[in-house]
């Protein structure tokens, strides 16, 4: 190898990137040399500036709902307890009130006082009639005598009763302010005994009302008491012992047997014998010839409470001490009305029960217990027979113009100086809202005196629950 061609290895490398070296500065000079691209810029405002928040970021206001329907809670129990206020200003240390939400007290003013109840009294005895008697039980009164022969009776026909309180006849009218109806027709015995064929009874028409005791009046009535509010009764009882216009007999059972009688020979039946009392005899052979009964008891506890039959009251008394005590008198009854009464849980302190009709003012009820009887298991029976506000029997001229027209429910009860109101109302959610009032005190069966309380109960049971809406923008934030 010559020597020009080994050219050392160093040497070649720097020749080799000259060339290199001066193409990438051309490179560089052209791209510095280019122009920047074109590109549209877009200037942005900041915002106007605003007032700082009033209201912090952490503040209950900003979340204003709860808060809202929490005042709207407080308020509607302020106006209710304005209004339940008001209410009781107008009821005295001497009377008594309660208002039951279902099984909640909402509202009570000496609910445990014994008060004079006046005919309130015959709730008690309606509630334990539905218990004790059953709301089908019916009234039977029957003809007993020897069996006929040939048309003829020999010997007395007897006239057994059962215990309806509503035996009448078309003949004689009720001199009542509320006439009695869903009556039982002494008529149709009449004609059921003539369609028999008997033409003589060769004997007497005896009444017999041996079902319950001769005791015909409450001994505690005293003497202002007459006939014509009650007295005297007994199982057998026709037109409450009326015999003409303002002529009431002493004792029921013959005073019946004698307008049976009259019936009788309007009917062309012979009597050789009169009319009498007696307690039929057990061995005499006797059969029933035929008998009628009353409508159910339902039906005759509707009379009760919209006549506020006195009469009816006690003589379902002794109905129930018949059935289900030790017999028909006045205490075996109420004994059983007091136990049934008891068993229910119905609150009987300060309860005293002296007769059925509430004519005693010797009588107390408290209205705890008055209130509890639409919790007992004949609540629903107990409501159904109470007359309506507005409508029928003693609340017919009541309550008219208000919201408690044909839609409250109540007995009323009426003494001198005592006025009483029970049953149950819709509130403003519908609901039946139970309540007792009783007033006792000076001229509080005056209109003028209870009428405004009245008014003032029944306000107060249509608007409750009282509901005010919440006000939202009340509590935003600011």
């Amino acid at each position: 190898m010559s020597r020009r061609s080994g050219v050392p290895l160093v040497r070649l490398t720097v020749l080799a990137l000259v060339p290199a070296l001066a193409i990438a500065g051309v490179w560089q000079f052209a791209d510095a040399n280019v122009p920047p691209p074109t590109t549209t810029t877009t200037t942005t405002l900041p915002p106007e500036p605003v007032d700082e928040l009033a209201t912090d970021l952490l503040s209950l206001r900003r979340h204003p709902t709860p808060l809202a329907e929490r005042a709207a809670e407080d308020d509607a129990e302020t106006v209710f307890v304005g209004r339940v206020a008001a209410l009781g200003a107008d009821i005295g240390d001497a009377s008594c009130l309660r208002i039951v939400d279902d099984a909640d007290v909402v509202v009570e003013f000496g609910a445990g006082v014994g008060v004079i109840p006046a005919s309130n009294e015959k709730l008690f005895v309606a509630a334990a009639a539905l218990g004790v008697l059953g709301s089908d039980h019916r009234f039977r009164t029957e003809l007993m005598s020897v069996p006929p022969e040939a048309g003829v009776i020999t010997g007395n026909v007897y006239l057994v009763g059962g215990g309806d309180p509503v035996l009448t006849t078309a003949d004689v009218p009720d001199p009542q302010r509320y006439p009695a109806f869903n009556t039982t027709s002494l008529e149709e015995l009449a004609d059921q005994f003539a369609a028999l064929g008997i033409t003589t009874i060769d004997g007497d028409v005896v009444g017999d009302g041996s079902r319950y005791d001769d005791e015909f009046r409450v001994p505690s009535w005293g003497d202002d008491i007459t006939s014509t509010e009650a007295g005297p009764y007994d199982a057998l009882l026709v037109n409450d012992g009326l015999i003409s216009n303002g002529n009431y007999g002493l004792d029921p059972s013959r005073s019946a047997a004698r307008t049976f009688t009259d019936l009788l020979i309007a009917r062309g039946i012979t009597i050789t014998g009169s009319a009498a009392n007696a307690t039929r005899p057990a061995d005499a052979g006797l059969t029933t010839l035929t008998f009628i009964e009353s409508l159910p008891l339902t039906d005759v506890l509707v009379e009760l409470m919209h006549t506020s039959d006195d009469n009816t009251a006690e003589m379902l008394v002794k109905e129930i001490g018949f059935v289900g005590g030790e017999g028909g008198t006045r205490p075996a009854g109420l004994a059983v009305v007091r136990t049934t009464l008891g068993g229910w849980g119905v609150p009987l302190e300060g309860v005293e029960l002296q007769d059925g009709s509430g004519l005693s003012r010797l009588n107390r009820a408290t209205c705890a217990a008055l209130a509890a009887l639409f919790a007992t298991p004949v609540a629903d029976e107990l409501r159904d027979v109470l007359p309506v506000a507005g409508r029928d029997g003693t609340l017919a001229t009541q309550l008219l113009d208000t919201e408690a027209e044909g839609r409250l429910q109540a007995k009323t009860g009426t003494l001198t100086d005592v006025k009483a109101l029970t049953g149950t109302q819709p509130g403003a959610d519908r609901r039946d809202v139970d309540f007792a009032l009783v007033l006792n005190g000076e001229d509080v069966d005056d209109a003028e005196v209870y009428g405004p309380i009245w008014e003032r109960l029944v306000a107060l049971i249509t608007d409750y629950p009282i509901v005010v809406e919440p006000d939202i923008d009340r509590f935003a934030p600011l």
